[in-house]
């Protein structure tokens, strides 16, 4: 082969390439998120609160 086929090859491979990566495996998009929840999470959410509060460490007093 010639020096012009194997660089077109090699061209070809390499856009082929970039373009299976970037589209065929593109990570799924996130699903949306709402600014509100529910109920239920509501409540969720003010428990993960109170729990951080007795998990954070607390300063030292001098």
């Amino acid at each position: 082969m010639s020096k012009r086929t194997l660089i077109l090859i090699a061209l070809f491979a390499l856009i082929a390439g970039i373009a299976i990566g970037r589209y065929a495996l593109a990570p799924n998009p996130a699903p949306a998120v709402s600014a509100r929840g529910t109920g239920a999470q509501d409540g969720a959410e003010k428990a993960a609160s109170r729990a951080m509060t007795f998990t954070q460490p607390k300063a030292l007093v001098p």
